[in-house]
């Protein structure tokens, strides 16, 4: 988990992305907005917080979904007393499937469960429905790699707290991980991506690769 790699620390200025913590279960994805942390959950995002002491201030952005909000509160909270600046929590909805076009996809979700995603992956879903993969992926980098660049000081890390659909996407789009052969991604897992010359390094635990980012598009 990427709770505990939190303990190493990574190279500054960096960018995390993760799922919320574990949460009650979801009945139906066009409700699933209201679906809050369980206490084990508070309890979780409160230790990941309190494990980020490697840098002098955290900025904290947050998918509007009400389990996120909590999530980055509670690691702002576990934050406190350790040293760090914590700057603010910020609602955005580009952590919240900002490539869904039409909720009636949803419906297909529902309907797939987890096998959704490679139905997406493999093109088999409506394009005025929902963007393919690659768009959807360079969507979700736009503003976490802008964050990223901005001149506010070296010992600094954002941390993005998003869903497992964001996770299991830009995996396997940046990394080439799909998820029936390293898993789902778990609660408080994630990404971490940092500058590296003109490109970006993104790592998922012994998975890193390089990539190139101009004008809104991912190049290799």
């Amino acid at each position: 988990m990427i709770g505990t790699m939190a303990e190493d620390g990574w190279r500054s200025p960096a960018a995390i992305i993760v799922r919320h913590a574990a949460r009650y279960p979801v009945q139906s994805l066009n409700n699933s907005f209201v679906v809050a942390l369980t206490e084990q959950g508070k309890e979780d995002a409160f230790a990941f917080g309190a494990r980020l002491r490697h840098y002098r201030s955290v900025r904290l952005f947050h998918s509007p979904a009400v389990r996120c909000r909590e999530t980055a509160e509670r690691i702002s909270a576990g934050m406190q007393g350790n040293g760090t600046k914590t700057i603010g929590t910020q609602e955005t909805w580009a952590l919240c499937a900002p490539y869904l076009k039409d909720e009636r996809v949803l419906r297909v979700a529902d309907d797939l469960g987890e096998g959704f995603m490679r139905v997406w992956f493999n093109g088999e879903l409506e394009e005025a429905w929902i963007s393919r993969t690659s768009e959807a992926a360079d969507t979700v980098l736009r503003s976490v790699l802008e964050r990223l660049s901005d001149p506010m000081g070296e010992a600094r890390l954002d941390v993005h707290v998003s869903h497992d659909w964001e996770l299991v996407l830009l995996r396997e789009e940046l990394l080439g991980l799909r998820y029936e052969e390293v898993g789902w991604v778990e609660y408080l897992d994630g990404l971490v991506i940092y500058r590296d010359g003109d490109q970006f390094l993104v790592r998922y635990r012994d998975r890193s690769a390089k990539f190139r980012f101009d004008d809104g598009r991912r190049f290799r």
